[in-house]
């Protein structure tokens, strides 16, 4: 027997290893494309392209990747920017030119992959930081409007930790509805900025995404018509599909504002009783599984805070 085992030939082993160790990788990489975080998307897409560059460099077909690719992008409901749609695009018809075996278009169109990612990418991860500097003003308050997410939570936290004063406007069970009531109260207040946490309980009722973005929308226009900024959270609607399409990261990227990104409520879920990640490293963000504790609160007022430094710099902070 023993000789039997140590007869067998190299190559056999080898092909063994080429039929089981791509399995054992593919699948793993197809549940963390699922379960990435949007901002992260640019990287997920680029592990893809890894993987077909590699098939095409070993002479296999790498078509399959491309149209998995392809089809993770449609699955996850994301804001189908520009440089995406022209990615998703190149990588749609690479594919087919390379199953139809047209070699010399296929490699052209291959060739333009990663230009399209580079831009892709940049326009990406440019969201949710605005291009404006304005200037502090030390007697307007930066107002928080917001759920239970956000109600006696985070903005208190940041009330200790600002410069300027801040203002809870947040309600438990506040939807974009409730926000649009409030706003003359809200804008009544001279805000110097905004903090929006609203959309998640319009997913909850069954709200549209049509009814749900006019809605952000009107609230953003109406502030940023009074000179006001808007400091926007990216709500996560389900860890893998998103059925309103990402609406906050599109808002943010039409009207320029600083975006808060759906890391952040996620983590809440992420490490809540009972988590693995959070019995792993002792670390508890939340007391149900989504609503913030004391950690949670400290943890979102850290993201809110951050975005309110690149807008206003280090001027924001109370000096200590």
């Amino acid at each position: 027997m023993g000789r039997a085992v140590e007869g067998v030939p190299a190559s056999r082993w080898r092909g063994i290893a080429d039929r089981v160790l791509p399995r054992l990788f593919f699948y793993p990489f197809i549940i963390a494309s699922l379960l990435v975080f949007p901002a992260g998307i640019p990287w997920m897409i680029l592990g893809w392209l890894i993987l077909f560059a590699v098939q095409r460099g070993r002479g296999k077909p790498g078509w399959k990747s491309l149209d998995i690719c392809v089809f993770l992008l449609l699955v996850r409901g994301l804001d189908w920017t520009p440089a995406l749609i022209l990615l998703g695009v190149l990588m749609a018809g690479c594919s087919v030119l390379e199953f139809k075996s047209l070699n010399r278009p296929a490699a052209i169109a291959a060739a333009a992959l990663a230009p399209a990612w580079i831009a892709m990418a940049w326009t990406w991860t440019g969201v949710g930081h605005a291009g404006r500097t304005p200037a502090l003003d030390p007697a307007r308050p930066i107002v928080c409007v917001g759920d239970s997410l956000s109600a006696g939570g985070f903005p208190r936290v940041l009330a200790r930790r600002l410069s300027v004063p801040v203002v809870d406007k947040a309600q438990g069970g506040s939807q974009t509805p409730d926000g649009l009531r409030l706003l003359a109260e809200v804008l009544a207040l001279k805000p110097q900025a905004v903090v929006l946490e609203l959309g998640g309980n319009d997913y909850v009722m069954k709200k549209t995404r049509s009814a749900t973005r006019a809605n952000l929308e009107t609230m953003i226009q109406a502030i940023r018509a009074t000179g006001a900024e808007v400091v926007l959270f990216e709500v996560p609607r389900g860890f893998v599909y998103d059925s309103f399409w990402g609406i906050d990261r599109t808002l943010a990227r039409q009207y320029d504002l600083e975006l808060v990104h759906d890391g952040a409520i996620r983590q809440l879920v992420l490490f809540g009783p009972g988590s693995p990640l959070s019995s792993c490293s002792g670390r508890q963000l939340s007391y149900d599984g989504l609503h913030p504790n004391d950690a949670g609160h400290v943890f979102l007022a850290g993201r809110v805070e951050a975005a309110l430094r690149r807008l206003y710099g280090d001027a924001v902070l109370r000096q200590k």
